[in-house]
C-alpha cells in the first residue's frame, strides 16, 4: 500500500461491531456513555478552525524485515483546506484547497482526481464528524486511559483494502494522538501525532499547490 492510499484512509479517516473481539484493556461504551463521547467529539470539531500537527508513520509488513518509518507535518483549515507533507525519508505534499486536490513535489504540482473525490470525506473526518456520523464505517467507542474509536469499513471499496481502523483520542482535548490501519494483507500502519496546535493562524500560502 503506497503512502497516498495510506493517507486517504488515515484522514478519511488524521476513527467494532459486536461480532468483533473487544480491544484488550478497553471497555466498550454504549447508550448514554457512547452518546456523550460522540457529543464531545462533535463539540471539539465545532470549535476547531485550524489544526497543525507533526506525525510519525510506521509501517509493518510481512514482506519487510524492519518497519518503514516516515515523518512529516499536517495543516488543516476548516472546512476544505489540507496540507499533508512528508519530510523524510522523501519529501512531497498532498494538498487540498478550493481548486481541488494536488500532489506536490518541489515546485511541481499535479492535479489528482481521486484525492478530489475524497476531499469532502477527508475534511469531515479531520473536523471530527467522520468519527460520529460516517456511512462508510461501523463505529464503536471504547475507553481506558484514552478514548478508542474502532471503525470497520462498510464501503465496499474500503473493505477490499482494510479490515479495521483504530483512532486514539486524548481524553481531555478529544484530538487524535494515534491512528492504526489494519490492511487485508496483514500489514499494519501506525501514525502517531504530536505537537498539536489548534486554532493558530495559517497563511494562505500553506495550502497553495
Amino acid at each position: 500500500m503506497n503512502k497516498v492510499s495510506t493517507f486517504l484512509f488515515a484522514i478519511a479517516i488524521l476513527w467494532v461491531s459486536t461480532c468483533c473481539a473487544q480491544p484488550s484493556g478497553y471497555t466498550l461504551l454504549s447508550g448514554g456513555a457512547a452518546n456523550s463521547i460522540a457529543q464531545k467529539i462533535t463539540s471539539t470539531s465545532s470549535k476547531m478552525n485550524t489544526l497543525q500537527v507533526d506525525f510519525t508513520q510506521e509501517k509493518s509488513s510481512k514482506a519487510l524485515t524492519s518497519k518503514v518509518v516516515s515523518k512529516g507535518k499536517m495543516s488543516y483549515k476548516k472546512t476544505n483546506f489540507l496540507r499533508w507533507t512528508y519530510t523524510s525519508p522523501s519529501s512531497y505534499s498532498i494538498i487540498l484547497n478550493e481548486r481541488g486536490a494536488f500532489l506536490k513535489k518541489g515546485n511541481s504540482s499535479t492535479p489528482n482526481k481521486a484525492l478530489g473525490e475524497l476531499g469532502g470525506l477527508i475534511a469531515r473526518t479531520i473536523g471530527g464528524n467522520g468519527l460520529v456520523n460516517n456511512n462508510d464505517f461501523t463505529i464503536s467507542y471504547y475507553k481506558s486511559n484514552d478514548i478508542l474509536v474502532y471503525m470497520i469499513p462498510k464501503n465496499k471499496r474500503l473493505q477490499t483494502m482494510y479490515k479495521s481502523m483504530e483512532v486514539y483520542l486524548n481524553p481531555q482535548s478529544y484530538l487524535a494522538t494515534k491512528v492504526k490501519l489494519f490492511e487485508k494483507n496483514g500489514d499494519v500502519t501506525t501514525i502517531t501525532f504530536s505537537n498539536h496546535k489548534q486554532n493558530v493562524t495559517l497563511p494562505a500560502t500553506e495550502f497553495k499547490e
